[in-house]
């Protein structure tokens, strides 16, 4: 069986993340009033570009972080883990764009070491997002949870869509 870079990230992304963060969500929302948008919105950029912070986008207001969920992890004690919550055009969402992607970015850079080119970039964010539809598709305690905003830079703006998701 052949996994291309994007799908394996994407399972990183699950395995490593989204399944431990994703069952608490709801309740770690309580103590965030005036969310309309109650799912963790995952932000993928179809170009694998992304702001050092979600806020640094015209317009996206960061507002604070959920409560904390701990738990020890891979060697790690009470591993804090916690969700920004973000607003535009005033309604407030919970939202994460995958460092993962970063990898892929990272690797176009070196690509004298890694062998991966900056025209593979596009084609495995896709990879990515697919695999990661396809994971949490099979993962039915996750529904509801979520929503995937997959965004083509080049059709929409990054603040656009975000608005169009939450309202």
């Amino acid at each position: 069986m052949s996994v291309s870079v994007g799908e394996g990230l994407a399972y990183s992304y699950y395995s490593g993340y989204l399944k431990i963060v994703l069952p608490s969500l709801a309740e770690r929302l309580r103590n965030n009033p005036g969310i309309k948008h109650t799912k963790l919105l995952i932000v993928i950029p179809a170009s694998g570009n992304m702001p050092k912070k979600l806020q640094d986008v015209q317009g996206i207001s960061y507002e604070g972080q959920t409560d904390k969920l701990e738990i020890d992890r891979a060697g790690y004690p009470k591993r804090c883990y916690t969700n920004n919550v973000y607003s535009v055009k005033g309604n407030k969402f919970v939202a994460d764009m995958p460092a993962n992607l970063l990898t892929l970015k990272d690797m176009a850079a070196d690509s004298e070491l890694t062998g991966f080119t900056s025209a593979q970039l596009e084609p495995e964010v896709s990879k990515f997002t697919e695999a990661l539809k396809s994971i949490l598709k099979q993962k039915p305690e996750l529904d509801n949870t979520y929503d995937i905003l997959y965004v083509n830079e080049a059709s929409q703006s990054l603040r656009e869509a975000l608005a169009a998701s939450v309202k």
